[in-house]
């Protein structure tokens, strides 16, 4: 098991740096914070070039045929502009107050959330790398039934940092390894489970269409909600100006009954990685295209 994993010195140190440097963030005022994130951002994509020919490979593959070549470098750094705005924001969430929550973060189609809970069988709230994703963590404050489900980093100690801080507003975490037994009780409780479902998922997913592409997708979302009955609804995070935010959340994915359970799993995969695409194609700048979400090639 995972928890088995020692921590080495490196570990430590790694920890250490992080925890300082949440710190700076935390005494930077919010807007500052925002500014050096994003030349941060910039930074690694015009002077590091880190994964630079990877997003650019992907937006000219995607939109090549809408945006010229300095239009496409400018969404590509702007994407990265993006993440370090966002990493910068979730360092900062220790001094959220609850008015800042209130007044920063909105939810559009909240409705399909309780409509969905009204039924009594939880919901699977499935969002991708678009936007500040981590601010999902608020919609515990918003009065939802939260519970997250969470990757493990390799260093524990950080894996502990980033977990507080999307906790702190309420939200339950359940780890994704192991066994599924507390997104189930969870479920069963009437609770809104949150993913992330959205990155390459080598052999083991299912491929659906997505910006075009056929690419390996993760069933989870899709199995979970079709086993259980609870409704699957698309989520994406909108950035807008002076650090608010917007959580959009579509309709329910809606497919056939009387359809074979895993051509069900796969309509709903499908319909909301069609949603996510329509997020992206509205703001490509939002998206986190460092990724490699084609590396797994469909079978011949």
């Amino acid at each position: 098991m995972a928890r088995d994993r020692k921590t080495t010195l490196l570990h430590r140190l790694e920890y250490g740096a992080a925890r300082a440097a949440q710190t700076i963030i935390c005494a930077l005022p919010a807007g500052a914070a925002r500014g050096v994130g994003a030349a941060l951002g910039r930074f690694a994509f015009d002077v590091l070039k880190l994964r630079r020919v990877v997003v650019m490979r992907h937006l000219e593959r995607i939109f090549g045929d809408r945006y010229g070549r300095e239009e496409l470098t400018e969404i590509a750094r702007e994407s990265y502009r993006n993440f370090g705005r966002m990493t910068f924001e979730y360092m900062r969430f220790p001094r959220m107050t609850p008015g800042e929550v209130e007044s920063l973060i909105t939810v559009t189609g909240g409705e399909h959330i309780s409509e969905a809970l009204d039924r009594g069988r939880g919901a699977v709230l499935v969002a991708g790398h678009f936007g500040n994703w981590e601010t999902l963590a608020m919609l515990a404050s918003k009065g939802y039934p939260i519970t997250f489900l969470v990757g493990e980093q390799h260093n524990l100690l950080v894996d502990g940092m980033m977990n507080r801080l999307r906790s702190r507003f309420g939200g339950e975490l359940v780890p994704v390894t192991g066994n599924l037994m507390g997104v189930l009780r969870a479920l069963r409780q009437n609770r809104v489970v949150c993913m992330l479902s959205d990155q390459d998922a080598g052999r083991n997913g299912v491929f659906v269409e997505f910006l075009g592409k056929p690419a390996s997708t993760p069933f989870g979302p899709g199995r979970m909600s079709e086993s259980t009955g609870a409704p699957l609804l698309p989520c994406g995070i909108v950035r807008h100006g002076g650090g608010a935010h917007e959580i959009v959340v579509r309709p329910p994915v809606d497919v056939p009954d009387d359809l074979p359970k895993d051509e069900r799993v796969r309509l709903l995969t499908q319909g909301y990685t069609d949603e996510f695409a329509r997020f992206i194609r509205e703001r490509p700048d939002l998206y986190f295209w460092m990724h490699r979400r084609w590396k797994t090639s469909p079978p011949e």
